[in-house]
């Protein structure tokens, strides 16, 4: 098997991985065909949440190729996907690919991430920039949250975050403890996760004493995936519509790309919103805009 970099992997991560010896790409050629589709699922981590149990490894076969009728759990902030195209999407005017979410009642938003192909080896082992969206600037870049394995069956998850907070996820309904959120697929006994953080998506407005969460319309208004409520919400198709233009590196500055070949997509959004439980992402692929 080929061997390539991992300096991209956040620390601490436990990662299943989907390599195949026939990944590697040419440039593209006129005289050959590509899919508009994603083609080709690299990396899986799911985020401590409600859907552990039920999110499987061969889920990513839902997020490659048009979408049928399953999609992929990325879990609680942090969980994500890397995946790519068999070709390079290249910055035109205007959105240039769309990623499909699972269709929902309130947007559970995710940050988009694009790497372009630079040492053409067809490995996502570039350099990752971020496409900023409207809460870019009450965003927290670089964060991360270290989750730990709940002690029993009794227990509940626990966390510690880079600003020093620290605490337990809380199941608010379907299980007593959030124990049963750790991922079968990681294996160790703590995972830390990192990226941008956005603002909380909910907030509690209680009606006659019980909880009425809702998203505010205007708390996110473009540049996420699965965020219905953004104006780059396309209700037929129920994905976002991403500007390549919108790229900015590490330091949040701009960058111009004139092409991507990969994407990572994250849940960014670290809530426990009473009885809906952590916000988390679902996803049905992405494509290819022309």
């Amino acid at each position: 098997m080929m061997e390539f970099s991992k300096s991209w992997l956040p620390v601490g991560i436990v990662t299943v991985m989907f390599f195949l010896n026939s990944c590697k790409t040419e440039v593209p050629d006129s005289d050959l065909t590509y899919s508009e589709y994603i083609t080709q699922v690299f990396e899986y981590v799911y985020g401590p949440g409600q859907h552990a149990v039920i999110a499987q490894s061969t889920d990513t076969a839902n997020f490659t190729g048009e979408p049928g009728n399953g999609w992929l759990y990325l879990g609680g902030f942090g969980g994500y996907v890397v995946a790519g195209f068999d070709h390079n999407i290249y910055n035109h005017t205007g959105a240039d690919f769309e990623v499909l979410a699972l269709q929902g009642a309130m947007p559970e938003p995710a940050v988009v991430y694009v790497m372009p192909d630079t040492n053409a080896d067809g490995y996502p082992n570039d350099t990752w920039y971020e496409l900023k969206g409207n809460q870019f600037e009450n965003s927290k870049r670089n964060y991360w949250v270290k989750y730990s394995k709940a002690a029993n069956a009794e227990s509940n998850i626990t966390w510690v975050d880079s600003e020093g907070a620290s605490g337990e996820l809380i199941s608010g309904y379907g299980t007593a403890t959030s124990a049963g959120w750790w991922w079968p697929g990681t294996t160790a006994n703590d995972i830390t996760l990192r990226g941008t953080r956005l603002p909380d998506s909910y907030e509690n407005n209680p009606v006659n004493g019980s909880q009425y969460w809702t998203v505010p319309k205007d708390r996110f208004t473009w540049g996420y995936a699965e965020n219905n409520y953004g104006t780059d919400f396309d209700a037929t198709s129920w994905g976002n519509k991403l500007d390549i233009s919108n790229a900015v590196d590490a330091a949040g500055n701009p960058v111009e790309l004139t092409h991507i070949r990969f994407i990572k997509i994250q849940t960014a959004v670290f809530q426990q919103a009473g009885w809906t439980n952590e916000v988390s992402a679902e996803l049905r692929g992405a494509r290819e805009l022309k």
